[in-house]
């Protein structure tokens, strides 16, 4: 039963593929659904140079990385609140400055000294004037941005203009006394010359000093210069949304995130699992078979030579080879087959069981003690109006308990419904009328089927299987705790006298039935069903309930014509007196099986 690692999650995800279809398409519509949705978007971008380093023959170094540290800290600033707000007003944006810093994004060139701008908008127009204001309000914030002024730049070139001629008449005027100098002999008129010169050479020297310093301002290499390198302009085209891209990572995204929410299920799940091998060496019982899930169909009733599946009809034999020919010697005549939980199918396997073994040539009598919720007489298409209870309640008269049994379709196999009692259960479960009634039916068949409640539910589980001559557990696989067999088990094995044979496994490889387990034909508050008012038909619910089945099986008779009904429109009209008459000939059909002891060696 132990299978691989590599098989176990495969199987898993096999049976969980429209699970992984699911998680993958709905994340992929939704992106794509809601980026089919969003406007383009546009993006514009503004270059800013920071420093004078390429503007010059020589660049120094250190000032190449003070200008790049520089841009980094301009980049930073371009999206804090004043520089945004200053925009914003020039502009006039209906926006808040944390919206417009979304639209943002900053690049350093570090090898150029370059700062780009770019500003996304989903108006190509928008999104350039917005960066060339960001540009602009950057400039005017540096240190240096009176240097870049076009009217302060013409007046340095005037004033150097100016002093240049200065300079050069001042040079003029020392040749000239330079000269007149060479012709003079008196002495006192050459000293004056002499110093006319000195005092031409200190004008000159001033001049000098005030055009280096224009010079200066004119050319700055100041690393904290930003200057416009290139304006934006509006983008033709928008920006690639990359859609299938998007849509692939989140189809991507959900199929991984649901293979691994089924991993982590699997982990955490405490169900049991046929494929387990641990499953034996955890409950301490013997594995005797497996039921495969089938259809509804093939639930529904069972009828003289239709088992259902080839495969179900095999794990049904093997099941009856195991238990009653396996070792003949040892053969239950009562077994019991129960269930740690409802709605596991301890009565689906007890009704197959049953048409297998009168197919072996046993006679066999299928008895419904599940008084709180049968169901028994459902797979067998028998209304559930007489039967175990009211043998036990003393309100037959006729022969005991003959006339509480049904004949069924099948040869050789008889019914004993529930019936119906306000008499709690386990009274009458408990009470020795019912230890005669068993004694009694052991000696009319050779072997005795016992559909009880569930071991976890009501008490009269455990009560039966002290009275049983052996008992079977049918768990639901992938659906029956761990925890819950055990509590099963071991309720079981507490009472003196019980023989637990083995488990059986159902709906094998199939997706499970909850959990629910009703009682009775009393409402929730315990008052009795109250009949709505009296019309000349009965609706589907109002006839399973007269009959003791469920609405799906009135329903399916409706359909087969075993109960006489009229369609109208998405409605089904049933005649009382058809009701009635199908229960009469139900009772009516219940044959007396003979006395004596059956040829066939239980």
């Amino acid at each position: 039963m132990g299978e691989p690692m590599f098989q176990h999650y495969t199987r898993i995800l096999g049976r969980w593929w429209w699970l992984l279809l699911i998680s993958t398409i709905v994340p992929m519509m939704v992106s794509y659904g809601l980026l089919s949705r969003k406007p383009p978007v546009y993006q514009a971008r503004a270059t800013l140079m920071v420093g004078t380093s390429l503007q010059t023959l020589n660049p120094d170094p250190w000032q190449m990385n003070l200008s790049t540290t520089l841009a980094g800290a301009y980049a930073e600033l371009a999206r804090q609140e004043p520089v945004l707000e200053a925009v914003i007003d020039r502009l006039g944006l209906p926006r808040a400055p944390e919206q417009l810093a979304q639209q943002i994004e900053t690049r350093i060139y570090s090898g150029a000294q370059l700062l780009e701008i770019r500003v996304m908008d989903t108006d190509p127009e928008v999104a350039a004037l917005i960066a060339n204001a960001l540009a602009d309000e950057l400039i005017r914030r540096s240190p240096a941005y009176g240097a870049s002024d076009p009217e302060q730049q013409a007046f340095l070139r005037r004033q150097m203009a100016d002093l240049r001629a200065r300079i050069e008449n001042v040079d003029d005027e020392i040749a000239r006394l330079t000269d007149q100098m060479a012709t003079l002999v008196s002495a006192a008129e050459i000293r004056e010359v002499q110093d006319r010169i000195a005092a031409l050479e200190t004008v000159k020297t001033t001049y000098q000093a005030r055009y280096a310093d224009f010079l200066q301002l004119y050319n700055p290499e100041s690393p904290n210069l930003l200057s416009l390198f290139n304006a934006a302009t509006p983008p033709q085209q928008p920006i690639p949304n990359r859609a299938l891209l998007v849509v692939a990572v989140a189809g991507v995204a959900g199929l991984a995130l649901a293979v691994a929410a089924l991993i982590l299920m699997d982990y955490l799940d405490t169900s049991l699992r046929w494929e387990n091998d641990t499953v034996q060496a955890g409950l301490g019982l013997p594995i005797l078979g497996a039921i495969p899930s089938v259809a509804h169909r093939e639930r529904a009733s069972i009828k003289a030579g239709q088992m259902g599946s080839p495969l179900l009809s095999e794990s049904i034999h093997g099941i009856q080879t195991t238990i009653f020919f396996s070792r003949p010697d040892r053969a239950p005549r009562t077994l019991l087959i129960t269930s740690p939980g409802a709605q596991e199918g301890k009565s689906f396997v007890l009704a197959h069981l049953a048409a297998a073994l009168t197919a072996a040539g046993y006679r066999v009598i299928a008895m419904d003690v599940d008084l709180r919720r049968p169901s028994l007489h459902e797979f067998f298409e028998k209304p559930n109006v007489v039967g175990l209870a009211n043998l036990l309640d003393g309100r037959l008269t006729g022969p005991w308990p003959m006339e509480a049994l049904q004949a069924t379709e099948i040869e050789n196999l008889w019914l004993l419904p529930a019936g119906r009692t306000s008499v709690e259960p386990a009274l009458l479960v408990g009470s020795r009328r019912f230890r005669t009634l068993l004694e009694e039916l052991r000696r009319h068949a050779d072997v005795v089927l016992i559909d009880s409640p569930p071991v976890l539910g009501p008490p009269e589980a455990a009560l039966l299987a002290s009275m049983a001559d052996a008992t079977l557990l049918v768990v639901d696989d992938g659906i029956t705790r761990h925890a819950a067999a055990r509590k099963a088990r071991d309720r079981l094995m507490g009472q003196e006298g019980v023989h637990l044979m083995g488990v059986v496994f159902n709906r094998v490889r199939s997706s499970s039935y909850g959990y629910l387990y009703g009682y009775g034909y009393y409402s929730r508050d315990g008052k009795p069903r109250r009949r709505r008012k009296k019309r000349p038909y009965l609706t589907v619910a109002e006839a399973a309930d007269r009959l003791g089945v469920s609405k799906e099986t009135a329903l399916h008779w409706c359909r087969t014509g075993k109960l006489p009904a009229t369609r109208v429109g998405l409605w089904w009209r049933i005649r009382p007196d058809d009701v009635e008459r199908l229960i009469a000939e139900a009772l009516s059909t219940g044959t007396p099986v003979d006395r004596t002891e059956s040829r066939v060696t239980a």
